[in-house]
């Protein structure tokens, strides 16, 4: 286990760079015991990997490592369950969410139980006009197709009154859901599986709703083998191209299960014979042919699915993951990506929007969390702008769209405040609320919005000082030149996925000097191109948008930079370059 170390901190133009000296007995033991240069031993270190075990299972991620499905509270009985309706021949409803996790969950269970011989249909209800989770129409009408059973995934937990009334028209409700329940929990419910429910002891909580749905189909194999030994059941591993894109876009920590997950899954996906409606979206959005990784899917393919969802209804997200044949994968494809370019077009008017208000007001100057709000803004996009908005002005931020007197808003927020947690404690000015520490949704009545922006503000204010709304990079090693070579990029390759929980290494060098005037380049002259030197070493450096820098690093020559060093490739070589994260005057 890591001692408690030393914290140093710096500053440059925009950031506060963070150090945590590691502790010197552990980084030798861990270089000489797992033969790893020092830079790689202090950046396992900064992921809890302390011996020679983790850091083999860090690197090769087997899928034996995966957890017994069996250790989550209320799986035994929801298997059973689907196993009784298997023998009867019941109808069972899968019902999802329409972001790409629910839509990704949704399409996981419906392939798995067609697969083994279980009839289903799926039900994604209209963002715009059904809203969240479960709702008392779409019990109708699921009621009327035939359904005995109700699975919920990426969603339900919070949905007591709902569960209540589908029981009452005797159809039985399995949630799978991996959101913070309420304080009181769906107890009409046949089975809840919810790593975040009280009482369940399962050891690995982060995964996304579709790791739950991944683990409930998993715990349905094992039982199905067990029972029915004569039963021919698929290879689980032909999924987790499924569960790979919808654990990276819902940003979940990428460690543990999660890890192995995607990092599997993204092997799939990158086959040329995958699953026919993600090879014609690669297609669309030129990756055909390209290895994918956790960057293409989180900001590439995973918004195409996303917008259908944040437009209206989604189920053709669903549609492209079980479509078989390819002519109509390939309409569904060029349809995501039409729908893509719309969403594009209202996000940057609202963004633009946002930006005027703050600015012309203020607003950032005069509170601590910003709250913004229209009749005119598309309630399909809200959850975008908030981040944007609060990545922009390093506020905690709600944006609401406010329709027949009541506002919809999403909400966004810096590591420092606890968005869950400030939304509780000012409940009797929200309809209703729901989220986690980064991110939440409310409803609040209209005229109660300026005394939100208000309340807002004096909760923030009353836990935070000045340095948290200072955003900060956290540095993992200090490098000499030296260190800097190919090994260590290909190192940091099986790294890889990077994401949350596993972000992307950064590195510090100081004194470096200034090889030759920096350029800006691109149409608006904004990222940063040149030449450093240390030590006799030369290195190509970009950075992208670093306009905002041109006047401070021009009159001087001698540096500190945060980085990433990472291949480029040119003219049939391939060097090391460095990916500048930020950059300061040395002292």
């Amino acid at each position: 286990m890591e001692k408690a170390c030393e914290v140093s901190y710096d500053k440059s133009p925009k950031y506060r760079w963070v150090y945590k000296k590691p502790d010197e007995s552990l980084l030798r033991e861990l270089k000489f015991s797992c033969s790893v240069s020092r830079p790689v031993a202090e950046i396992l270190i900064r992921r809890g990997i302390f011996d020679k075990n983790s850091v083999n299972s860090f690197f090769d991620t087997p899928l034996r490592n995966l957890l017994n499905p069996f250790l989550m509270k209320g799986i035994q009985e929801a298997v059973e369950r689907i196993s009784v309706a298997l023998d009867k021949k019941e109808k069972i409803c899968i019902y999802g969410d329409y972001d790409v996790d629910g839509v990704s969950s949704t399409a996981l269970v419906y392939l798995f139980f067609n697969d083994i011989g279980i009839k289903s249909e799926y039900y994604v209800p209209n963002r715009l006009h059904e809203g969240y989770s479960l709702n008392y129409k779409a019990i109708d009408s699921i009621k009327e197709s035939g359904c005995s059973l109700i699975i919920t995934v990426d969603c339900g937990i919070t949905s007591v009154d709902e569960i209540a009334y589908a029981k009452s028209k005797g159809i039985d409700v399995i949630v799978t859901d991996h959101h913070q329940p309420a304080e009181k929990l769906p107890e009409d419910a046949y089975a809840i599986i919810d790593p975040y429910q009280p009482g369940d002891s399962y050891p690995f909580k982060d995964l996304a709703g579709v790791g739950v749905a991944y683990k409930l189909i998993m715990a349905l194999k094992f039982y199905l083998q067990k029972h029915r030994p004569e039963k021919v059941l698929p290879n689980l591993r032909e999924y987790l191209d499924i569960v790979a894109l919808g654990t990276i876009a819902d940003v979940v920590p990428l460690i543990g299960e999660n890890r192995i997950f995607v990092k599997h899954g993204l092997k799939i996906l990158a086959l040329p014979g995958c699953r026919v409606g993600l090879e014609e979206l690669k297609k669309v959005t030129g990756l055909t042919g390209s290895k994918i990784n956790a960057v293409h899917v989180g900001y590439v393919l995973a918004p195409r699915i996303n917008a259908v969802g944040r437009l209206g209804s989604c189920d053709r997200g669903v549609k492209l993951f079980i479509e078989t044949n390819r002519d109509n994968a390939r309409w569904l494809a060029e349809e995501l990506e039409m729908e893509n370019k719309y969403r594009q077009g209202i996000e940057r008017k609202i963004l633009r929007q946002s930006y005027e208000k703050v600015e012309r007001f203020a607003l950032h100057k005069k509170y601590k969390g910003l709250v913004l709000y229209s009749e005119e803004w598309h309630p399909g996009v809200i959850s975008t702008i908030a981040s944007r908005v609060m990545e922009k002005y390093f506020r905690p931020t709600i944006i609401v769209t406010i329709e027949n007197g009541v506002g919809k808003g999403s909400a966004r927020s810096i590591p420092a405040f606890n968005l869950y947690d400030g939304l509780k404690s000012m409940s009797d000015l929200l309809m209703t609320f729901g989220g986690h520490k980064y991110a939440a949704g409310i409803k609040v009545e209209s005229f109660n919005i300026k005394k939100l922006q208000k309340e807002f503000h004096k909760i923030i204010i009353s836990e935070l000082d000045d340095n948290d709304f200072i955003p900060e990079l956290k540095i993992d090693t200090h490098v000499d030149a030296d260190e800097i070579n190919v090994n260590l990029v290909k190192m940091l390759h099986k790294m890889r996925p990077f994401g949350p929980g596993n972000p992307e290494p950064v590195f510090c060098m100081t004194k470096v000097k200034k090889y030759q005037p920096f350029t800006f380049i691109g149409r608006e002259r904004k990222h940063l191109k040149g030449f450093i030197e240390k030590n006799g070493r030369f290195f190509e450096i970009i950075g992208y948008n670093f306009r905002d820098y041109q006047e401070y690093l021009s009159d001087c020559d001698t540096f500190d930079i945060l980085f990433v060093p990472e291949f480029n490739f040119w003219a049939g070589e391939n060097s090391v370059q460095l990916k500048i994260k930020d950059i300061k005057r040395s002292e």
